[in-house]
């Protein structure tokens, strides 16, 4: 059975990082963040290892010159989401829980963005936001890009969801992807899911 997408979403507008969070609840909810200030860990110091993941099998997500693969069951939502466009999108239709699981793709306006801003100001944005628990991970190689990769979770209309957040750049250009999954997922979990997505990430 398919899990309803409404209209609303929670958008993280980061100043030039474009820090974006994206969440789908069988509610319906209106757009909100938090105000409070979060801790924040240090920004990591160990080089980017490779993804080794097992690919996702299921539908090929196409964007600005770049595409994907999700897993099974995830698809492109029907409906467009008021106040929020990002370049791609696509989310877990079979998601029961009550919240669908989703990834999103913005291009930042700010073009490239190097891992060490990520890692500094990006911390600060997310703070800014309401989002809490945020943590520095390690970098990874996704593409052959060095990306950065922040975690948080957020509080939306009284639904907390987790969020996994990736910086995949060209020469020129990056794009910020953002993973949200209900708080019922495990970190484990949103790894494997996360990663599954990222190793079939192709330039085209």
């Amino acid at each position: 059975m398919r899990s309803p997408l409404p209209s609303a979403a929670v958008i993280l507008l980061a100043a030039s990082l474009v820090l974006t969070g994206c969440s789908f609840s069988t509610t319906e909810s209106s757009t909100s963040t938090g105000e409070e200030p979060a801790e924040s860990s240090a920004p990591s110091t160990q080089e980017s290892t490779s993804l080794d993941a097992a690919p996702a099998t299921g539908e090929t997500i196409t964007g600005d010159g770049y595409t994907y693969v999700v897993p099974e069951g995830w698809a492109v939502p029907d409906q467009e989401i008021a106040g929020f466009s990002p370049d791609t999108l696509a989310a877990n239709r079979q998601d029961t829980d009550g919240f669908a699981d989703n990834v999103n793709v913005l291009e930042s306006p700010a073009g490239l963005v190097t891992p060490d801003l990520v890692e500094s100001a990006g911390v600060t944005e997310l703070e800014g936001a309401g989002a809490t628990d945020i943590v520095v991970n390690d970098r990874v190689t996704i593409a052959d890009s060095e990306s950065a990769h922040l975690s948080a979770s957020m509080t939306s209309e009284g639904t907390t969801y987790s969020v996994e957040q990736y910086y995949v750049s060209t020469d020129d250009q990056t794009y910020v992807v953002t993973f949200s999954f209900s708080d019922t997922v495990t970190p484990d979990e949103r790894q494997a899911v996360a990663e599954s997505i990222l190793v079939t990430w192709t330039w085209v």
